[in-house]
């Protein structure tokens, strides 16, 4: 977080940057907080010549959007909860965005917290409240969950009996025949990017799962 806020600092001295649209909110901040501001204002504009005059308004917005998108990285990270995918499917009004399954891909991954995969996939036999487009519905016969630390990878898959409509939403619950199948070998993250598998829906097929021990060489 410090290294980010450090190059978009630097990127504010060497150039300008387009203001979106804001919001006015009042904020109360520490007196000392506020003296040091203006002091790094005024630092900006004698290092810059004057090119940037930027304000001590503009410097705690700076700081507000990378704490916010620190914040959304690490609960993305570390808990998948995609903070994007909250504000923008909020009311499910979108419709689902997703890569095609092919025939020969007949398995579908999501990402899972631990406490929730534990409760509801190894011990319901299910998976509910997740996003698949119509047209993928029937070609795809298994499912798996990359799951976080400390097992960062796939340790399970289970053969898929049918898909249901969830609840009134867009989303759907997957029923299993019988019992989650454990890997041979937990298929690792190893040198991929958690990206991979998060904030998405993915699919591969059952062998590739078989037969890989880290997750990039499910799409590879």
């Amino acid at each position: 977080m410090v290294k980010s806020l450090h190059e978009s600092i630097r990127k504010t001295l060497s150039s300008s940057k387009e203001e979106g649209a804001k919001k006015q909110i009042s904020l109360i901040i520490d007196e000392r907080m506020l003296q040091m501001t203006d002091v790094i204002v005024e630092q900006f504009k004698n290092l810059t010549g004057g090119r940037i005059a930027s304000s001590r308004n503009q410097l705690i917005e700076m700081a507000i959007e990378e704490y916010v998108q620190a914040a959304a990285d690490v609960l993305l990270q570390d808990h998948f909860i995609n903070i994007d995918e909250l504000v923008k499917y909020k009311d499910e009004v979108a419709e689902v965005i997703e890569e095609s399954a092919s025939d020969d891909k007949n398995l579908v991954i999501f990402a899972a917290r631990n406490d929730g995969f534990e409760e509801v996939f190894l011990n319901k036999n299910q998976w509910y409240s997740v996003s698949i487009a119509a047209k993928n519905i029937p070609k795809i016969r298994y499912v798996a969950c990359y799951r976080g630390a400390p097992y960062s990878g796939i340790t399970h898959y289970a053969e898929i009996d049918k898909i249901e409509p969830f609840e009134g939403t867009k989303r759907y619950i997957i029923h299993f025949k019988g019992q989650p199948i454990p890997l041979r070998n937990t298929v690792r993250l190893g040198n991929g990017k958690v990206t991979d598998v998060r904030g998405k829906t993915r699919y591969t097929s059952l062998d590739r799962l078989l037969n890989s021990l880290e997750i990039s060489e499910l799409w590879t």
